[in-house]
């Protein structure tokens, strides 16, 4: 009896350590999640009436961007000058990014008291993008919210001086054009939007990082 239950024993260490080792090299040769970065350098403008719809005002260039609260959207095109980061693998192209700006979902309703302050701002936004190289190509989706970063404000400038606006938010990969090879992500992203003022204006400065498995 000692020596039967040994043997069983023994068989089901054996068969462990063939399903373990099995399972070990199907992790190995499968999809992997990784940190991967994407910078982006730009400059923003008004998108053409082709690709804007003319009711709400927001980009209708693909349907993630195409809605809006109200009609008080508008819509910007981004010309990226330069990617960096590993979001694909190798040189990357970021192009057809394309944003939509929803000032009506803005939580700071309150004005400033007796119109003696600057007027609050964070409006909403959401974006897509086209990120390629050589091997790779993902859509990405964006939203999140863009807020006015104001400066110099004193009594005989109450409302302040308008230098930048803040961007914040997350973003993902989309599927409703596959990325190719096949992947999934998400994560968040932070940048900058230089106002007209500024002796770069609408210059577009923005990084996404997260987890991508692939």
């Amino acid at each position: 009896m000692y020596r039967f239950g040994s043997v069983v024993l023994a068989a089901a260490f054996l068969f462990a350590g063939s399903a373990f080792a099995a399972s070990s090299s199907d992790i190995a040769s499968g999809p992997k999640t990784s940190t991967r970065t994407l910078n982006i350098i730009g400059v923003g403008a008004q998108a053409s009436l082709a690709d804007t719809d003319a009711i709400t005002g927001a980009c209708s260039v693909d349907p993630w961007v195409d809605h809006c609260s109200d009609t008080s959207c508008s819509c910007a095109v981004i010309t990226v000058s330069k990617a960096s980061g590993n979001m694909d693998k190798g040189t990357q192209t970021v192009s057809n990014f394309y944003v939509t700006i929803d000032t009506d979902l803005n939580p700071a309703t309150e004005p400033p008291p007796g119109g003696n302050g600057p007027n609050p701002q964070c409006v909403g936004f959401f974006g897509i993008l086209t990120d390629t190289s050589s091997t790779d190509a993902k859509t990405i989706n964006l939203f999140g919210a863009t807020c006015k970063k104001i400066v110099a404000v004193t009594p005989s400038n109450p409302q302040g001086t308008h230098v930048s606006d803040t961007l914040v938010g997350g973003w993902g990969i989309s599927g409703t054009t596959p990325p190719s090879p096949d992947a999934s992500g998400w994560g968040t992203l932070l940048g900058s939007l230089l106002s007209k003022h500024s002796s770069n204006p609408n210059a577009v400065s923005l990084k996404l990082s997260g987890l991508v498995t692939e």
